[in-house]
């Protein structure tokens, strides 16, 4: 008797692992920072009377840093540096942003289906602690649209970004 129940114990054991491991396969998630690449290039939009902001977005490993500045009757005057990396934890994209003078701030974004990034500006990455939100739609490979939103989604402001290499 003890001959067949440690194995029939073994097989049930084993039948009861393999049917755990099937059931906790999981879904293929968007590849988020792949997505990102689109940012990948320098663009730059109009935001006032001869001033151009421009954004130059490169690869950094796996991550991205984006350097912005902004040129002001023909000087160019440094804004801040983005760096851009993702959060495997919980799916997301993040960022640091470091201003010139020296302050910083955080951000936690993700493409939605529509592939619109959502991006929320956040104390200490605390996704709790929304300051404002953006959002980033490209209408063409070579257009984007960037709209900063107040904490509560109201639209503040719209700049249209162009691909310039």
């Amino acid at each position: 008797m003890k001959k067949i129940c440690l194995p029939l114990t073994i097989a049930v054991f084993l039948l009861i692992c393999i049917n755990g491991l099937q059931a906790q396969t999981t879904q293929p998630q968007p590849n988020q920072l792949e997505s990102f690449s689109t940012f990948l290039g320098t663009w730059q939009a109009n935001v006032g009377k001869d001033t151009l902001e421009v954004w130059d977005c490169q690869q950094y490993g796996k991550a991205y840093v984006i350097n912005v500045y902004q040129i002001v009757k023909d000087q160019k005057i440094p804004l801040y540096m983005n760096n851009v990396g993702f959060d495997s934890g919980d799916g997301k994209i993040k960022g640091f942003v470091l201003w010139a003078d020296g302050n910083y701030l955080t951000w936690i974004g993700q493409y939605n289906p529509d592939k619109k990034f959502l991006v929320d500006v956040v104390d200490k990455f605390k996704p709790e602690s929304v300051w404002l939100k953006f959002e980033m739609v490209a209408t063409s490979p070579t257009e984007r649209i960037w709209t900063e939103l107040n904490k509560d989604g109201v639209k503040i402001s719209d700049e249209k970004f162009t691909k310039v290499k």
